[in-house]
């Protein structure tokens, strides 16, 4: 009993002193590599701010870089907050918890003056973003980047490392499985014979014993497995303890799943007799803890590629686990390395379970050395726990849930009706008609008599409508947009269905709503038969042509278009230009300057100039990590990639003016209508997301479209609802070309509608639904549910999910699973009539 006691005490202790409550943050951690302290001459200077004196110094940083052009120093101090560390050096822009400073060029050598308070303990960072050539680049050098404790010592210099770091596909700990495994066993024969030699009371453990220290190992594999999800180097712990308070933090939601399951079996055996049921329910809890303990290290992969532990939504919807990223992460978890590691951790966590009971037994034979390890051991955790508490961390809520207590809750959270693509329809409600609208007594304008036969699409890759100037933006990027509003009808109310750009592509050419699904056309079935604009002017004997300044292999999009009736495809690697951008990490993102696609059109509009046309351009600029070239001009918004991404909108302004000069020169403008639309937005901090992928809000969605032709349009403004899928639609009714039948659009210009959907599967899976000014956002993968009055309040920051009514979210959910059912079954009837 007494000894039951002291058990019962250490483990009490170890349960206290790790139940820390955890935050997170939206922000990913950059881990820099660890240097040696270096000593620095210092001057003293006088902080009034917060310091009567602080002793600053200016620690000189040189940095190799023979194939570089611009580079900035980044950096960040543990020390002191960003916002006071701004004002220390001139030229510093605080973004995003880092600061930034530009280094100077002499010769290959870069270098910076930056002055830091001695002691201070001070990370940073090389940010390259532009090549020797001067062309952009977006290459962070981790493998460069240091830690250091600024004392008293010579400059800092590094050399450049441009070579592509390993991307982490798998987890590092599962590859050493077995080394982890052979460590462990060591340690168990040392002890096992220790304990033979010296402990002669070798009375037989009782099983709530094995229960608790088999607890104590799990707990401790758990926030091994842990470690590497919130990027915690166990090394760097021998000079850092920080760490393990990070360790610690992280894990408490292991520590809870672990002790509630020590707690669950503990009071089932106290309730039990009988020693055989008792053995029986001492095996039960073995095998979830071996469960446990796999699926805590599979979990590492899961959440390195998909941001989060698997839940039971995605294991609903059967179009996750048919994506290429879902089945890389199954082929990794089940590979036969990974599988062999895994079976070596969960003996080795049963091992360290024995291990733990043997050093408790030969610790309890001293009674004051029992009392001075209890003291130690329950001082050290308090300590640990209360610096757990106050550590600031960088990872975001995904990475530290644990995995079964986040799929169970997903379980038991999940509506019976909560799939879309399942849901039973009202029998009154109407059947869904995806170019449902109200027909205009007369047309928005005249389309008699005039003589407009060609097409021009200019698509801005990534343009939130937000941000130009012809929809509230005050950077004043869109001159040539506004010089031609004149000649132009704007659509107030434009969006993208899916915040994807080769979504947007199949929506823009085949006049309909995406695939729902982790799968593309492009992708999946780029030769399906199916009519897009192309293919119908081409039959109408149109010339026609496509220029992107991107990647068009992203996503299969070129063979894909080789299908769509374009005489001619050309992207970044045929279209000759000077300006090449190239990103080291993403060949995906290589691209040219966006001017280069006029040049491109203007030659390929000479050709032939007796047919009829119908062209579309493409731009890459706007997308991350916004290529840019040219001087920067500085729009004081204090982020980086902000700023530039603005630049990369004016430019894009720059392009269409230039476009129409060369329409212009050919006396084609009154003959051509020109489109310009965004295919998606962008996000910049907004609703706490960046880029466009993650969300469904306006800023992800919401586009600019402007229709220009002087003969047809003179600056008129339409406020309903469009969609991509109506583009097609529209333009062929301008030329009076027959509509294919099977096209889901409606005339934006003889038609009114005040509903479009959304979707976007990337993060969680999204539904969107727009009625008059109501937006709802379904997140069916959370179960949660957001509302929002668009006329009140349009950048969507009041919920009022609460304030209505259950059947207004029913009658929304109803309608989108209604438009989810009929494109489910859209789609999958032209993919069958594909086969």
């Amino acid at each position: 009993m007494k000894r039951n006691i002291h058990l019962f005490l250490s483990v009490l202790l170890f349960f206290i002193g790790i139940n820390i409550e955890a935050t997170s943050d939206e922000k990913k951690e950059i881990n820099g590599n660890n240097i040696p302290n270096n000593n620095l001459s210092y001057k003293p200077l006088l902080d009034t701010a917060k310091h009567s004196a602080i002793t600053f110094i200016e620690q000189e940083i040189n940095y190799n870089a023979p194939l570089s052009g611009t580079i900035y120093l980044a950096w960040k101090t543990e020390n002191y907050p960003s916002e006071e560390a701004v004002d220390w050096n001139d030229n510093t822009k605080l973004t995003e918890g880092l600061l930034y400073l530009p280094m100077v060029a002499h010769g290959d050598t870069f270098s910076v003056q930056l002055k830091v308070p001695v002691g201070t303990t001070l990370q940073y960072y090389f940010w390259i973003t532009k090549n020797k050539q001067g062309h952009y680049q977006d290459f962070w050098d981790l493998q460069s980047s240091g830690k250091i404790t600024v004392a008293d010592a010579a400059p800092i210099s590094k050399k450049a490392i441009y070579e592509k770091a390993e991307t982490k596909k798998e987890s590092h700990i599962i590859s050493k499985g077995w080394l982890i495994l052979l460590f462990i066993i060591a340690v168990y024969l040392l002890l096992k014979w220790f304990d033979k030699k010296w402990i002669t009371n070798n009375n037989q453990s009782s099983i709530t014993e094995k229960v608790l220290f088999m607890g104590v190992s799990l707990i401790g594999f758990h926030a091994l497995a842990r470690s590497e999800i919130i990027n915690v180097r166990l090394m760097n712990i021998v000079h850092d303890y920080s760490g393990i308070t990070k360790i610690i933090k992280g894990s408490v939601s292991d520590f809870l799943f672990v002790t509630g399951l020590v707690i669950v079996f503990i009071l089932i055996l106290l309730l039990i007799k009988n020693i055989q049921i008792r053995k029986w329910v001492f095996g039960a809890f073995t095998f979830f803890a071996l469960v446990s303990t796999l699926v805590a290290f599979m979990n590492i992969t899961t959440v390195i590629f998909l941001g989060k532990p698997f839940n039971y939504q995605w294991l609903y919807y059967s179009g996750f686990l048919g994506s290429n990223e879902a089945k890389t992460a199954l082929l990794e978890n089940l590979s036969v390395s990974i599988v062999l590691n895994s079976i070596a951790i969960c003996f080795s966590m049963l091992l360290f379970s024995n291990i733990l009971h043997r050093i408790y037994r030969l610790v309890i034979l001293n009674k004051r050395l029992m009392i001075i390890t209890y003291l130690i051991f329950g001082l050290g955790l308090v300590f640990l726990g209360a610096k757990a508490q106050k550590t600031k961390v960088n990872w975001t809520k995904g990475q530290s849930e644990n995995a079964i207590t986040h799929m169970v809750y997903s379980m038991l959270n999940a509506d019976s009706n909560s799939s879309f693509f399942s849901a039973k329809i009202p029998d009154e409600q109407e059947a869904f008609n995806p170019a449902q609208c109200e027909k205009l007594e007369t047309s928005f304008i005249s389309l008699k008599n005039h003589n407009v036969k060609n097409v021009m699409f200019i698509v801005l890759e990534s343009a939130g409508a937000s941000y130009f100037d012809g929809y509230g933006g005050t950077y004043q990027l869109s001159p040539n947009l506004n010089k031609y509003a004149k000649h132009a009808l704007i659509f107030d109310q434009m969006y993208a269905h899916a915040p994807a750009t080769n979504l947007s592509l199949a929506s823009i050419l085949g006049s309909m709503y995406p695939y729902l699904s982790y799968k593309s056309l492009t992708q999946e079935a780029p030769d399906v038969n199916y009519p897009t604009i192309s293919s119908v002017l081409k039959n109408m004997g149109y010339r026609t042509s496509f220029f992107s300044s991107a990647d068009l292999r992203f996503q299969n999009c070129k063979q894909f278009l080789t299908h769509r009736g374009f005489d001619r495809i050309e992207d970044f690697s045929t279209i000759k230009c000077s300006e090449q951008f190239q990103d080291i990490k993403f060949k995906e993102l290589n691209g040219i300057d966006d001017l280069c696609l006029a040049n491109c059109l203007t030659s390929w509009l000479d050709e032939d100039t007796t047919q009829n046309f119908f062209s579309m351009i493409w731009t890459v600029q706007g997308h991350y990590p916004y290529y840019f070239a040219q001087k920067e001009e500085d729009f004081s918004v204090s982020n980086f990639s902000f700023n530039r991404y603005l630049n990369c909108m004016k430019h894009s302004d720059e392009l269409i003016g230039k476009v129409m000069q060369a329409l212009e020169e050919r006396k084609l403008t009154s003959t051509t209508l020109v489109v310009v639309v965004g295919d998606h937005g962008e996000a910049f901090g907004q609703h706490k997301q960046y880029g466009h992928g993650t969300a469904i809000y306006e800023e992800n969605l919401k586009v600019p479209l402007y229709f220009i032709n002087s003969t047809l349009f003179h600056g008129e403004r339409k406020s309903d609802v469009a969609g991509m899928k109506d583009l097609a639609t529209t333009v062929l009714s301008v030329v009076d070309a027959d509509i294919p039948q099977i096209w889901q659009g409606r005339d934006l210009l003889s038609t009114y509608s005040n509903e479009s959907f959304f979707f976007a599967p990337w993060s969680d899976y999204l539904f969107g639904y727009r009625k008059n000014n109501m937006k709802y956002i379904f997140n069916e993968s959370q179960n949660t549910v957001e509302v929002y009055d668009l006329n009140n309040d349009p950048k969507e920051k009041t919920n009022l999910y609460q304030q209505l009514s259950k059947e207004e979210i029913v009658q929304a959910r109803n309608r989108v699973a209604a438009w989810a059912q009929f494109q489910d079954k859209f789609v999958k009837g032209i993919l069958k009539g594909k086969e």
